[in-house]
């Protein structure tokens, strides 16, 4: 373009490059200038790296021309306008210390007036940007001098006393700064002191000067934006807030401003939007110095406060005046109306209102530079009319009054327009505060056709950046969780409505509205997701409005549908609809003419015009009935009934607070609404979520239990240390932690703790390890403090004789750095760990629940994730890990997908444990026969096997014990207990079973005491035959029973353990022998083991107890969330959507791990950690734990307006990175070859290759047929062309697609599985083009088949395959791909081999891609592949064999089909 020739003279490609030149930038600074500063523009110079190759490096403070300047400040507009990049990297590499010379003089540049209006707008964007980003601390340093304390010199005296006397620190800081700022001695000073103050005043004279203008321009309009934008900004962040606000409060910016003719003017609708958002900033809910969100209490006070101070005002200083005597001694009540305060003050002559507003309101109007020539155009004006009007009586002498009579003072339109100013700033001032809270509750959820069509609040999707919104944004910082929230909410509830626009939009085009011959609106046309109402909606039912409200509580209705002619498949969606799911009621009014042309050419305005739209309703479904009246929309699948007829009733829940505002404007005489609205909308539920998740937004703001944990709370406002929530510097850190089976062995320890003083790890220890941390010495300011690091081992108990009952053991040899994770999740406090691609974060977060699992058995843990298949991941790897299975649950709808045996979901874990309960019961059943215990029903109930286990099992372990304690560890009295056994006493057998039975009782209450007991008594009865003489005893001839006993003592096949066992024969389905018969010893541990076994069987009879008590599937459920689960997981949105329920039933956890938390939206992120009902006040959480990768891909956010202007986009994880919270980084990949990962790593910190990817085979050895693992392929035009748009914004290149197919093809004829190759694109366009292609070449061949996955890079993110082939589409502009985190998901999905197809030249020259295409460029730009090679080659990476070079795709064709011959022939 116009800018080439400059451009290579700081191009990479350059050889040598030349000496700065400032006519250079002279010279593209008037290009700018003379094109008016185009967008495009600036978009090519900073493409082609003019700020980071030339600008900045050749910045020099005392040199640089104003040109220079403003250059380097719309550049890094557009850095930031464009979002993919950051905008102040390559000035911090380059650079830093140069930003404070170039801050202060854009500063001087600004105060000489010298810039134009619209240069002006560009450096207030940059202010704005600067101030947006306050985590780079070369800016936050600049910024923070101008809002500092040193601007209050111009606060009103009054003001700045009572703000003074109202800290006790600040009278002495002001002190400091009263001798500093005095007399500023540098202009840097002056600055620090004046310039705030100054730029609002020149603000106020902007809007005065514009005023004058019948019309504004586009320069005016975009100048106030940008200044209120700024304001806002400056307001919305406490460090700024805290000094700036008095000052603004002081100007009456907000009053004065709408009360100016600028803010009357048609044009002025986004900047009176903008005052709105300034105005509620003003006013915000919190305490400027200390940051605490204020009470109703404490904003009454204040309130009360201001109106004590006017009537104070009034009784001392006008004492004579009757109005403001009656103002001084009436009620608070009567008086802090608007109305009322309007009427009181409207009578006031001008001078008393002067008076009034600078001891109320701290406004000195001499002093105010825009006020004071107000007054003197009002002074002047009213001397003119005076002239005039004397003038006038000396002509016509005769129409003079007597001067007893002279006339009164004449009002002129000067001096009432200050009247009516002063008037407004008292009236703003003084009058009722609406509190926030109460105005959001009034706040409909679903959006109406005022908001939908409206450009400034939802705009259209291809926003530039180039002017403000009426939007809230997202940043570093939040005043209180109160705005945190309500930013969300407002943001979340404008990108929900731009989504239904587009349904919108899409749907009722299609459903053609004409005007019959009766002039009534009829629908040509059918859409899937709309259909005509048969009749309006049919109000049914009102509720009463709640105590306090002025709403109605709930408002029900009927909405009629016929299905008749639908599809079978979309009859069958209409059906689906279910409880809870949103469906949109319009009224379409078709216009005379029909619409002919093309919908995407409409602007978001044209839209309901053109189609008629006159009303938008929202409503929550909450039943489908049938012709017959039958409820067809039972959530739970065995009771649906199967719809009859064609006729349906949709009974619906509308919004009451829109009801209710319609019945006002009804009242007000306008249209009735419900019964004229004509159709109806619904959308995929996936999509739909949008009622419920507002809701529970709104619902945390009026609640009181939306709390954080305090360790968690300041830095999730964005205050205080970035570090104070690290496990090692709160007072809960765990000093010994049972690690299990973290560590395999010894030598894992010694390598897992590099940073350990000492390691004390005694000999032949095996797992399970315990770790005690003991510290060593004082720490360093900021740093962890030493410590010594103590190992030790214990023995897991044997819980049974089958191979299932051996616990499950981890094979995972932890990094270190991975172990440092674990540790900092299981101790309490906030974990962040950083996952690079292939770093085993699954496997890290797995053991973290693993350990937190046995560790703290009291405790519940929520999983989260932001996808379905990252779920799936993490509870595949949890079923594999010594996790009974009962203890996990899967809450929504994402199970389905989960392809595994077990239903995890709440109705297959509620099936599972009843399921269970039989199995359970059939097992004691088995274990009564082989007691001979009949007819007692031991298995009939779980109460009934609860009995059992105390009257048999029980006393039988009791007396095993005891006859082992008789018969001896040699069992040298075995014929005692054998003998007793079998041949007691005919008497002893009532007394036995009373013993038995009063045993079994005294076990209820006090355990195993009576078992004892009685063991004792029988023992005393048996030593009568042991004081026998031994030669009478061994005269007797013993039983043959215990002369096989004895022998099998005395030849060591048995123990005394396993002859006296009671329970051999229902471990009889164990394997066999039971006991070895190898020690006393090992034989007791096997049969403590089979007793353990027995425990935990009856354990899991008590756990099925309650869902054998509760009779319905929802009551069992509800137990199995609250109750019974143990590890709970959701996704981010599912959380959303069922946090009311959870509360409303007194769930509570304590543990919260979230997987993906860089893809998750903030305010999704934040609803998980408050899924309970605090404890008064305060939250149980006791660890959340993030892992996530903020270089990887952030949440999608369909509007470009609220992901570049509102950060929408912007998620928590991000956040926290960027307010520098100290991170775990995983840093040993062990996915990719190392040569792939080399692409990637460099954007991470210290990432380096696990052993596995180093010396494992099947990475050593070269991909089959392919000279490479990893190639850039060079795609020029095909058949002369390049990129191409079938429509706005769908992107195709079909020489790249063919290219992408044909390498697809010759991979299969080399071998590669089709299940092993993925193929990718980074745009929806070119996906569909790629399985057009797949489809006609590929798919009907067996000997190709389909790939795995043909998706976009976004979709394929936290997905990986063997083999990647990825298509970019683009040859006229770099595009999204200039996101390198999108860069760095395209090139970090591939294990063995990736071959990107795309435009060389298009992306090596951009700057952020730069360490990406300087490893491709050491590559072949052709196609490397190795024909000659086959199946079972040896050759290894590194090696290129014999490449073939493919000029191009005809030549790659011709290779491939002479490859087919050859393999069809062989």
């Amino acid at each position: 373009g116009e800018f080439a020739g400059f451009a290579r003279r700081w191009s990479r490609s350059a050889k040598e490059k030349a000496d700065f030149d400032p006519d250079v930038v002279e010279q593209i600074f008037a290009s700018l200038r003379a094109g008016g500063f185009k967008p495009q523009q600036v978009m090519t110079l900073e493409f082609n790296s003019y700020l980071e190759r030339y600008l900045w490096p050749n910045f020099d403070a005392e040199k640089a021309t104003p040109a220079h300047l403003l250059s380097i400040a719309l550049l890094v507009n557009e850095k930031v306008r464009d979002g993919n990049i950051s905008a102040w990297e390559s000035i911090a590499k380059t650079g830093r210390d140069k930003f404070p010379g170039y801050f202060e003089r854009l500063l001087v540049l600004w105060t000489a007036g010298e810039l134009s209006l619209r240069e002006k707008t560009h450096v207030i964007q940059f202010w704005i940007n600067c101030f947006q980003s306050l985590e780079q601390d070369f800016v936050r340093d600049c910024c923070l001098r101008l809002t500092g304390l040193q601007s209050w010199f111009h606060l009103n005296e009054l003001h700045r006393n009572k703000l003074l006397a109202a800290n006790k620190k600040l009278p002495a800081f002001w002190k400091k700064v009263q001798k500093k700022y005095a007399e500023p001695k540098t202009a840097g000073a002056r600055h620090e002191r004046n310039f705030m103050a100054e730029l609002l005043d020149e603000f106020l004279a902007k809007v005065e000067e514009f005023g004058e203008q019948r019309f504004l321009g586009v320069e005016e309009l975009s100048y106030l934006e940008r200044a209120i934008e700024l304001m806002i900004d400056l307001l919305d962040q406490l460090p700024t807030r805290r000094f700036f606000r008095p000052l603004l409060m002081d100007k009456h910016f907000v009053v004065r401003f709408r009360g100016s003719k600028v803010a009357q003017l048609p044009d002025a609708r986004l900047i009176n939007q903008l005052l709105g958002i300034l105005r509620y900033y003003e006013n915000f809910e919190i305490d400027d110095t200390t940051g605490s969100p204020l009470t109703r209490r404490e904003i009454t006070d204040l309130h009360y406060e201001k109106l004590q101070l006017l009537q104070r005002v009034c009784f001392k200083d006008f004492a004579d005046s009757e109005a403001l005597k009656k103002v001084a001694m009436a009620n608070v009540a009567s008086l802090d109306t608007r109305d009322a305060l309007v009427k009181n003050f409207a009578a006031l002559p001008l001078e008393v209102l002067r008076t009034l507003c600078a001891s109320v309101c701290y406004l000195d109007v001499s002093k105010d530079p825009t006020l004071a020539a107000m007054e003197r155009t009002a002074q002047a004006a009213q001397e003119a009319a005076e002239r005039a009007e004397a003038e006038k009586e000396q002509v016509d002498p005769q129409t003079a009054r007597p001067k007893k009579k002279r006339k009164k003072k004449v009002k002129t339109e000067e001096e009432q327009r200050l009247r009516n100013l002063l008037t407004e700033i008292l009236v703003s001032r003084l009058e009722r505060p609406s509190l926030q809270q109460d105005d959001i509750e009034k706040m409909p959820l679903y959006p109406t056709e005022d908001l939908v069509w409206d450009p400034n609040l939802v705009p259209e999707e291809n926003y530039t950046g180039d002017y403000s919104l009426a939007l809230p944004k997202l940043n570093l910082q939040f005043l209180t969780i109160h705005d945190y929230l309500l930013r969300n909410f407002n943001l979340y509830r404008l990108e929900s409505t731009y989504e239904i626009r587009g349904d919108l939009t899409d749907q009722l085009p299609r459903m053609k509205p004409i005007v019959d011959e009766d002039g009534k609106t009829e629908f040509a046309g059918r859409a899937r997701m709309m259909l005509p109402m048969q009749q309006g909606v049919e109000v049914v039912n009102v509720r009463r409005p709640r105590v306090g409200d002025t709403v109605p509580s709930e408002v029900r209705a009927e909405v009629k549908l016929c299905l008749t002619g639908l599809q079978s498949h979309i009859r069958e969606e209409w059906d689906q609809l279910r409880e809870h799911d949103v469906i949109f009621l319009l009224r379409v009014s078709a216009p005379d003419d029909p619409f002919k042309g093309k919908v995407a050419d409409l602007g978001v305005g044209e839209f309901p015009e053109t189609f008629g739209v006159v009303s938008l309703r929202g409503a929550e479904v909450t039943e489908l009935l049938d012709e017959e009246g039958n409820v067809i929309s039972d959530p739970n699948p065995a009771e649906r009934k199967t719809p009859v007829g064609d006729n349906r009733v949709v009974r619906v829940l509308l919004d009451p607070a829109q009801y209710h505002a319609d019945l006002e404007a009804t009242a007000d005489g306008k249209s009735e609404v419900y019964s004229r609205l004509n159709l109806v909308m619904r959308r995929k539920p996936k999509e739909n979520n949008f009622k419920a998740i507002l809701h529970t937004i709104r619902s945390l703001m009026s609640s009181e239990d939306t709390v954080v944990p305090d360790w968690l709370h300041d830095l999730f406002l964005g205050y205080g240390d970035p570090g104070a929530a690290q496990y090692w510097k709160l007072p809960t850190q765990l000093t010994k932690i049972d690690f299990r089976d973290t560590f395999i062995d010894q030598d894992h320890i010694l390598e897992s703790f590099p940073d350990a003083e000492d390691i004390d790890i005694p000999e032949d220890l095996e797992r399970p390890f315990r770790i005690e941390f003991e510290k060593e010495g004082a720490a360093e300011p900021g740093k962890r403090p030493p410590e010594r690091v103590v190992a030790s081992a214990y023995k897991l108990p044997n819980m049974g004789p089958y191979p299932e009952c051996k616990p499950r053991e981890n094979k995972v040899r932890f990094t270190p750095v991975q172990i440092e994770a674990i540790r900092s999740g299981v101790n309490p406090g906030l974990t962040m760990v950083v996952g690079p691609p292939g770093t085993g974060k699954t496997d890290t977060a797995v053991q973290v629940v693993n350990l937190l699992f046995h560790n703290f058995p009291d405790q519940k843990i929520v999983l989260v994730a932001h996808s379905n298949q990252a779920l799936n991941d993490l509870f595949q790897k949890i079923v594999a890990l010594d996790i009974p299975e009962r203890y996990l649950l899967r809450m929504g709808r994402g199970i389905k997908e989960l392809d595994a045996v077990q239903d995890f979901s709440k109705w297959g874990r509620v099936n599972h444990m009843l399921q269970r309960r039989l199995d359970l019961l059939s097992k004691v059943e088995r274990l009564a026969e082989t007691f001979n215990v009949v007819g007692e029903d031991a298995a009939y109930t779980c109460e009934n096997a609860q009995h059992f286990f105390l009257h048999h099992v029980q006393y039988r372990w009791a007396d095993f014990q005891k006859k082992l304690g008789i018969a001896g560890r040699d069992g040298a009295n075995i014929h005692k207990v054998i003998e007793v056994r079998r041949k007691a006493p005919a008497g002893a057998e009532p007394k036995a079973k009373r013993r038995r039975q009063d045993g079994a009782a005294g076990q209820d209450a006090d355990g195993e005491e009576d078992g004892a007991e009685e063991a004792a008594e029988e023992g005393a009865a048996e030593e009568a035959p042991a004081a026998e003489p031994a030669a009478e005893a061994a005269s007797k001839e013993e039983p043959e029973e215990i002369v096989k006993a004895r022998e099998a003592l005395k030849s060591g096949s048995r123990t005394v353990v396993s002859l006296l066992f009671p329970y051999g024969e229902f471990f009889a389905d164990a394997p066999q022998p039971l006991f070895p018969g190898e020690s006393y010893e090992a034989d007791m541990e096997i049969a403590d083991g089979c007793f353990r076994y027995l425990q935990n069987l009856f354990k899991e009879i008590e756990e099925c107890h309650a869902f054998e008590l509760l009779r319905n599937s929802h009551d069992r459920g509800n137990y199995l969330i609250t109750t019974h689960s143990r590890i709970i997981a959701m996704t981010c949105t599912h959380a959303a959507l069922t946090r009311s329920n959870l509360v409303n039933l007194n769930f509570k956890y304590d543990n919260l791990i979230m997987e993906e938390s860089a893809q998750i939206l903030e305010v999704e992120t934040f609803i998980p950690m408050l899924l309970q009902q605090s404890d008064q006040g305060v939250s149980r959480l006791k660890r959340v734990m993030f892992i996530g990768d903020h270089h990887q891909l952030p949440p999608v956010v369909k509007n470009r307006a609220f992901q570049k202007y509102g950060h929408l986009d912007q998620s928590l994880y991000a956040r926290f990175v960027r307010l520098k919270t100290p991170t775990v980084d995983l840093n040993l990949q062990g996915r990719a070859r190392p040569a792939i990962a080399d692409l990637y790593s460099w954007r991470y910190k210290d990432l380096g290759n696990l052993s596995s990817v180093l010396t494992e085979q099947r990475y050593r050895l070269a991909n089959i047929g392919l000279s490479h693992e990893y190639q850039f392929v060079d795609v020029e035009d095909f058949d002369g062309k390049g990129e191409t748009q079938p429509t706005p914004h769908f992107y195709q290149n079909l020489g790249e697609a063919e290219y992408c197919v044909a390498m697809f093809m010759y991979m299969r004829l080399c071998g590669v599985p089709a299940e092993k190759i993925s193929m990718l694109s980074t745009y929806n366009g070119q996906k569909a083009l790629l399985r057009d292609v797949v489809r006609q070449r590929c798919t009907w061949n067996p000997l190709f088949g389909e790939p795995s996955k043909i998706t976009t890079v976004d979709r394929f993110q936290g997905q990986q395959n063997d083999f990647i082939i990825v298509s970019l589409v683009r040859t006229n502009h770099v595009g999204h791909l200039r996101d390198v985190r999108r860069l760095i998901v395209t090139v970090s999905r591939a294990r063995f081999g990736l071959y990107v197809f795309g435009r060389f030249g298009l992306f090596e020259n951009c700057f952020e891609l730069a360490p990406v295409f300087s490893r491709f460029a050491k590559r072949p730009r052709q196609l490397c592949l190795e024909l000659e090679e086959r199946e079972g080659s040896q050759r290894t990476t590194g090696d290129t064999g014999s490449p073939t070079m493919v000029k191009d795709l005809p030549h790659m064709w011709s290779l491939l089909q002479e490859r087919m011959k050859a393999q069809f022939q062989a």
